[in-house]
C-alpha cells in the first residue's frame, strides 16, 4: 500500500531561492520514489516580501504541482522585518497552517515532515503529530532563535531565548531531525537534543546547474567582455547585510573595471538600489529565472557571499551549492570560524566579515590574479562533485523518511 506523506512547510514552489527549492525538490523525491506527497504551506513570498501577481491572478494555478496535491491558506506577509511584525508573521502563519490541515483528511497520512525555518511549521506539524500518534521528522535549513539573536534585526535578543525553547520543544518531539551542515547538527544537539536523533545531509544543488562559456553569458545580459564581474544572488535581508558590499565598491580604486551586481530580491532591496544609486561600479538587478541562472553564475568572474558579522551557527546560505557547481571562484566575506567559513574553508577565497576595505582589496587582488581565480573555481567545483552530489542527498533522505514510517 502506497504510503502518505504531508510536508508542511512555510516555502515552496515557485519560490526562487532559500528553503523554497528543497522543500519542492524533497517533495518531488519523495514522489518520484512511490510515496504519496501532499503538501501543507502558505502563500509565496519569498524573497520578495510580497506576494507576487502571478499568483494573486490564479491562485488555483500553484495548487498541483505533477501530481503533487498542495494545500495553500493565505497568511500575513510584512513589507519589512523587525521584531513586531516577525511575531505577527509567525502567529498569522500558525493560523493559516491550522486551516489548512483543517481541510484534510489526516487520518490516512503515515508521516509528517516539517522543513524550514519558521517556528509556525515546526509547531504546527509537532501539535499534528500528537494528534494523530503518528512520526514526525524535521529538516532544519535555519533556527530561528539563533537567527533572532544574530541577524541583526531590531529586537532580536529580546526574542531569540524564547524562541530556542519553543524550538527545542519543537526538535525533542520529533523521531529524527536532519540538519545540513555538521555545525547545525552540533547546535541541535547542545540543544539538548538526542544525538541518536540527528542527522546531517549536506545541502546539495536543488536546481541543476550547467556552467556555460563565459562570453556567451556575457552577451545574454549584456555585460562588457573585459570587465572584472563580481556578483552576488540570492535574498537580499538583514543577514546577508549587503551595505558591507556598497561599502566595498566604494573602496575600490578610482577608474577600475571592476563591477559588482547584487541580483535577487529582498527586503533590504530599495535600500540597497539607494544606496547604489549613480555608482558606475555597484548596481543591484533583478532576480533572473531558473533557466537563465546558469548563464549569470558563468558570466561572473567571481561569485561572492556576504554575511552579517554575528551570523555564527545559523543557516548556509542555499546559493552555495550552485556557486560551487558552476566552476566559478568564490569568495566569502563572512565571519570567522562561523558555519559558511567553515562549509567554505579550502575551497573559496575568505576575507572577514564586516570589513569592506579588506574585500575591496581582496577582489582588486584577485581580478589580477588569473591562476589564483582557475584555482578556486576547480577547488570548488572538485569539492561539489565530492560532497554535495544531488543523487547522493536525495538518497539519504529516502533513506531516513523510510527508517522514520517503519518507527510508527
Amino acid at each position: 500500500m502506497m504510503k502518505r506523506i504531508l510536508l508542511v512547510t512555510t516555502n515552496f514552489w515557485p519560490e526562487p531561492s532559500g528553503t523554497g527549492p528543497y522543500a519542492t525538490d524533497l517533495a518531488a523525491t519523495l514522489n518520484s520514489a512511490g510515496y504519496s506527497v501532499q503538501v501543507l504551506t502558505g502563500v509565496p513570498h519569498y524573497p520578495w516580501w510580497k506576494i507576487p501577481a502571478t499568483y494573486r491572478a490564479n491562485p488555483e494555478q500553484w495548487t498541483n504541482l505533477k501530481g503533487i496535491l498542495i494545500t495553500r491558506e493565505s497568511h500575513y506577509v510584512p513589507k519589512s522585518l523587525n521584531l513586531i511584525t516577525r511575531i505577527f508573521f509567525e502567529i498569522s502563519l500558525i493560523k493559516a497552517l491550522r486551516r489548512g490541515f483543517a481541510k484534510m483528511d489526516l487520518q490516512s497520512f503515515d508521516l509528517v515532515l516539517a522543513i524550514g525555518s519558521s517556528v509556525a511549521g515546526g509547531l504546527v506539524a509537532k501539535n499534528l503529530t500528537s494528534k494523530l500518534g503518528i512520526p514526525l521528522g524535521i529538516v532544519v535549513h535555519d533556527l530561528a532563535g539563533q537567527g533572532a539573536s544574530q541577524s541583526g534585526l531590531p529586537g532580536g535578543f529580546l526574542i531569540a531565548k524564547l524562541v530556542t525553547r519553543i524550538e527545542r520543544v519543537i526538535l525533542e518531539s520529533a523521531k529524527g531531525v536532519v540538519a545540513i551542515s555538521q555545525m547545525m547538527s552540533d547546535v541541535i544537539v547542545r540543544m539538548g537534543i538526542q544525538e541518536s536523533r540527528v542527522s546531517t545531509i549536506l545541502i546539495y544543488a536543488a536546481n541543476a546547474i550547467t556552467p556555460n562559456n563565459r562570453n556567451i553569458a556575457r552577451a545574454k545580459f549584456g555585460w562588457a567582455s573585459d570587465d572584472f564581474i563580481v556578483i552576488h544572488t540570492g535574498n537580499m535581508g538583514a543577514k546577508q547585510d549587503l551595505e558591507n558590499v556598497v561599502r566595498a565598491a566604494d573602496a575600490l580604486q578610482t577608474g577600475s573595471n571592476i563591477k559588482i551586481y547584487l541580483v535577487g530580491h529582498g527586503n533590504q532591496e530599495a535600500n540597497l538600489k539607494a544606496l547604489s544609486l549613480g555608482k558606475r561600479n555597484i548596481a543591484v538587478l533583478p532576480a533572473v529565472s531558473d533557466a537563465d541562472y546558469s548563464a549569470l553564475l558563468s558570466a561572473a568572474d567571481l561569485l561572492l557571499v556576504n554575511e552579517r558579522s554575528t551570523q555564527m551557527e545559523m543557516s548556509l546560505p542555499s546559493k552555495l551549492t550552485s556557486y560551487l557547481y558552476s566552476e566559478r571562484p568564490v569568495i566569502a566575506a563572512v565571519p570567522r570560524g562561523g558555519a559558511t567559513w567553515k562549509f567554505l574553508d579550502g575551497v573559496a577565497e575568505l576575507v572577514e566579515a564586516g570589513d569592506p576595505s579588506a574585500l575591496a582589496s581582496k577582489i582588486e587582488e584577485l581580478s589580477s590574479n588569473q591562476s589564483r581565480l582557475d584555482e578556486l573555481a576547480k577547488l570548488g567545483s572538485a569539492f561539489a562533485v565530492k560532497n554535495l552530489d544531488p543523487a547522493v542527498g536525495r538518497k539519504k533522505y529516502l533513506e531516513w523518511v523510510e527508517k522514520l514510517i517503519q518507527s510508527k
